[in-house]
C-alpha cells in the first residue's frame, strides 16, 4: 500500500481516538443524574426564587397573627390654645401631652381568623409551587443528561461503524489490486465513508448544543462526563397505580391550597360587614387642665359599619368570583396532570416494545452481516449485499441504543410525574 493511500486512514483513526477519549472520560470524575441534578438545583434561579416567595409568604403569616394581638404605642402633642374667654386654668393655652395607648382587638367579624387561614394556605402553596420547580427542574436536568449521554453514544457507533467501512476499504483494495474485485466497489465504499463522517460533524454540533445547555443547567464545565446508573423496573405497575398518587403531584397541591384560599378571602370580605370591637387603654404621663390627676382611661368602642357606597358588597361579590375562578384552576390542572401520567404511561409501554424489538432485530441484523460478509468471501453474494447488511446492523443498533436512553428519559418523567422519584436531595426543601 502506498503512503500517500495510507495517510487518510492514519488520520481518520487519529481523529476517532481524539473523539473517543473526549466522550469516554474516567469514570471517577463522572456525574450520575443525581449529582446533576443537585448542582443544578444549586444554581437554578428559578428555585431560589420560590424559597424566598415562601419566606414572603411566612411573614405575611406572621402579620396576619398579629392582628390578633394588642398594639401599643406612645403618643405626645403640644396643644396651643386661644385664651379668648375661657377658664385659663381649667383649659391652660399651652397643653403639653404624653401618653401610652394600647388597643386589644375583641371582634372584627371572625375576619382575622379567616385571614390567618387564607395567608396560611398560601404559604402552603407556595411551598407546593416551590417543590414543583425542583420537579420542572428534574425534568430539564434529564432531558439534557440522556441528550448528551445519547449523542456520545451515537458517535461512538458512527465511529465504529466508519471503521468497519475501512476496514472493508482495505479489504476491497487487496482485491482491486488482485483483479477480483473491481475499483467502482472500493468507490461505493468511500463515499460511504464520507457520507457518514458528514454525520459525524452534524452529531458533533448537537452534542456541543447539549453541553452548553448542561453548561447553563448546573454551572459545571461543558465537558464535565456523564455516568448512567439508572436501571429500568422489570415490570411496570398498573396505570390506576400511578394514578392513584394524583393528589400527591404538587402542581395539584398548589391549586387546591389556594382554593382555600379563595374561600377564606370570602370570609373576609363579609367580615368586613360586622360589627368591631376594640378595647383602647391609655396611661398618661403628662397632660394639663382639668383631667390633669387623671393618669389612665380605658374605652370599649364598637363600629358598625353602615355604609359605604356598595364598596363592601361589590368586594364580597369579587372573591366570590375569584374562588369559582379557583375551582375552575383546581379542575383544569387535575384534568391536565391525568392527561400526563396516561401519556407517559403510554409512552413507557410502548418504549418496552419498541427496545424489547430492536434488541431482536439487532440481534438477526449482525447475524445477517456475519453472514454476508462470509459469503462474500466465498463469492456467494455481492459487495453491495455486504455494506447493505453492515448499514442495517449498524442502524439497528444505533436505533436500539437511542432507544434505550428514551425509555429511561421517559420512565423517569412517569416516576416524577408522581411523585415518586425524589426531586430533591436531602436538605435542600425549605
Amino acid at each position: 500500500m502506498k503512503p500517500v493511500e495510507t495517510f487518510p486512514r492514519i488520520w481518520t483513526v487519529v481523529l476517532a481516538c481524539s473523539l473517543l477519549a473526549s466522550i469516554q472520560p474516567a469514570a471517577a470524575e463522572a456525574l450520575t443524574l443525581d449529582d446533576y441534578f443537585s448542582h443544578a438545583l444549586e444554581r437554578s434561579e428559578v428555585v431560589a426564587s420560590q424559597t424566598e416567595l415562601i419566606r414572603q409568604a411566612e411573614e405575611r403569616y406572621q402579620q396576619a397573627g398579629a392582628a390578633l394581638r394588642p398594639t401599643v404605642s406612645g403618643v405626645a402633642s403640644y396643644t396651643w390654645l386661644d385664651k379668648g374667654a375661657r377658664d385659663t386654668t381649667a383649659n391652660p393655652t399651652r397643653q403639653p401631652n404624653a401618653r401610652l395607648t394600647a388597643t386589644q382587638p375583641l371582634f372584627r367579624g371572625f375576619r382575622e381568623f379567616a385571614l390567618i387561614r387564607q395567608t396560611q394556605a398560601l404559604a402552603g402553596a407556595l411551598g407546593e409551587d416551590y417543590r414543583n420547580a425542583q420537579m420542572l427542574l428534574f425534568k430539564d436536568v434529564t432531558q439534557n443528561f440522556y441528550d448528551v449521554l445519547s449523542l456520545e453514544q451515537d458517535l461512538r457507533n458512527l465511529h465504529k461503524q466508519i471503521n468497519q467501512y475501512l476496514e472493508r476499504e482495505q479489504e476491497l483494495r487487496d482485491r482491486v489490486r488482485i483483479g477480483r474485485s473491481r475499483s467502482g466497489e472500493m468507490l461505493t465504499v468511500q463515499s460511504t465513508i464520507s457520507t457518514l463522517r458528514a454525520q459525524v460533524e452534524q452529531l458533533q454540533a448537537q452534542l456541543a448544543t447539549a453541553r452548553e445547555a448542561f453548561a447553563f443547567l448546573s454551572g459545571l464545565p461543558a465537558v464535565t462526563p456523564l455516568r448512567d446508573t439508572e436501571t429500568l423496573p422489570t415490570s411496570l405497575d398498573t396505570i390506576e397505580t400511578y394514578l392513584a398518587r394524583l393528589e400527591q403531584r404538587p402542581d395539584v397541591k398548589a391549586v387546591q391550597l389556594r382554593l382555600s384560599a379563595a374561600r377564606e378571602n370570602v370570609a373576609v370580605a363579609r367580615g368586613a360587614r360586622q360589627p368591631s370591637i376594640d378595647l383602647n387603654a391609655n396611661r398618661y404621663l403628662e397632660r394639663k387642665g382639668s383631667l390633669e390627676d387623671v393618669d389612665w382611661d380605658v374605652q370599649l368602642e364598637l363600629t358598625i359599619p353602615l355604609y359605604s357606597g356598595g364598596s363592601l358588597q361589590s368586594r364580597i361579590r369579587e372573591a366570590a368570583s375569584q374562588s369559582t375562578q379557583a375551582e375552575l384552576n383546581v379542575s383544569q390542572v387535575r384534568r391536565q396532570a391525568e392527561q400526563e401520567i396516561r401519556s407517559v404511561y403510554q409512552s413507557v409501554l410502548l418504549d418496552r416494545s419498541q427496545v424489547e424489538a430492536l434488541e431482536m432485530a439487532t440481534a438477526a441484523a449482525r447475524k445477517n452481516y456475519e453472514v454476508q460478509r462470509h459469503d462474500y468471501g466465498l463469492g456467494l453474494v455481492t459487495n453491495l449485499d455486504v455494506l447493505q447488511a453492515l448499514t442495517a446492523y449498524q442502524e439497528n443498533q444505533r436505533a436500539l441504543d437511542r432507544a434505550r436512553y428514551v425509555s429511561k428519559f421517559n420512565f423517569l418523567r412517569l416516576e416524577t410525574a408522581v411523585v415518586r422519584r425524589p426531586v430533591a436531595p436531602v436538605g435542600t426543601t425549605p
